[in-house]
């Protein structure tokens, strides 16, 4: 969908399958206004659940189940053909013939009717027991469909492994992240530090003193917008003794920078476009971490950080 939106299309709502839905659902990419298009993509939409096969249909449902339900499906399926081969024994007496001649109709013919199909649901097939006439043909379908919910549950454990290491990876992926932002929020405000000595005792900013205050005002950015990341659209929620930790880096981070900005005196007549664009987007994404912003409820601890941060950005805009 994102995709999507920036490759210029604006009417992708109906298209909850990304790319591939809107090339399946071919709809001309002239067509971009919502307008024009209103009724357009529930018609094409209509069209291809319609041009889907019945064959595609029952795998998707299956596909839908969990595995105690695809195991209750087998089952079932097991217990039903059993019942249809025993009462085709008591019409014919040759549905199920053994060595020895055809099961009988009694207890011993029922239970040898659930053993062959048990071993035909699971297509193991041992050839102690043959079906005859229609029971063939039913012998065949029960095969097909006990592979097929079979391999359903085969795939459910199989994605369900998968997401378990999706989701592993995701969490060193995150915490990973997390390291990041509060390895780069010292660096930035070490990198502050130095640049304010550079400042000491000289009535003229050294050109290389304010070079790095850019630079380092453009790594903090980042790191900010990583802060508004986990507070917007968190994926993980970290723990709020970390983000506590993050929090108060980046008070800290602001302090060292209001101080800097002082001790250079750039006015906003003197800052250069990469700076003063830094510190807009500071600013912007200041005002929206705040302990009434965010859509989540913090601790007092944690509300109190955000409300300073947002103080802080006010009075960076203000030198």
């Amino acid at each position: 969908m994102g995709l999507l939106r920036d490759l210029g299309y604006t009417n992708v709502r109906h298209y909850a399958g990304g790319l591939t839905e809107w090339f399946q659902t071919r709809v001309p990419a002239a067509i971009t206004d919502d307008r024009d298009a209103a009724a357009a993509p529930i018609e094409v939409h209509h069209h291809a659940r319609q041009g889907r096969s019945l064959s595609t249909r029952f795998v998707d449902a299956l596909g839908d189940q969990s595995v105690g339900a695809l195991f209750g499906l087998w089952i079932t399926l097991v217990i039903v053909c059993a019942v249809v081969y025993w009462l085709l024994g008591w019409s014919s007496r040759s549905a199920l013939v053994t060595g020895s001649g055809p099961i009988g109709t009694g207890v011993r013919g029922l239970l040898a009717a659930f053993y062959f199909s048990s071993v035909t649901a699971t297509s193991v097939g041992y050839g102690d027991i043959v079906p005859q006439g229609a029971a063939r043909l039913i012998s065949a379908v029960e095969a097909v469909a006990g592979l097929v919910i079979f391999g359903c549950v085969v795939s459910k454990f199989v994605s369900r492994r998968q997401e378990e290491l999706i989701g592993e990876i995701h969490h060193i992926a995150f915490e990973e992240r997390l390291g990041r932002v509060r390895t780069n929020l010292l660096l930035v405000r070490a990198e502050l530090q130095a640049t304010a000595r550079l400042c000491e005792g000289v009535e003229m900013t050294p050109p290389e003193a304010l070079a790095r205050v850019e630079s380092a005002a453009m790594v903090f950015v980042g790191e900010m917008h990583a802060v508004h990341d986990l507070l917007y659209h968190p994926r993980n929620a970290p723990d709020e003794s970390v983000l506590e930790a993050i929090l108060a880096g980046l008070t800290s981070v602001f302090r060292e920078f209001n101080d800097l900005m002082a001790c250079v005196q750039a006015q906003r007549g003197q800052r250069s476009p990469a700076l003063a664009g830094s510190i807009r987007t500071m600013a912007r994404l200041a005002n929206e971490i705040c302990g009434d912003c965010v859509p989540r409820e913090f601790a007092p601890s944690l509300r109190n950080w955000m409300d300073q941060i947002q103080r802080m950005a006010g009075e960076v805009e203000r030198i």
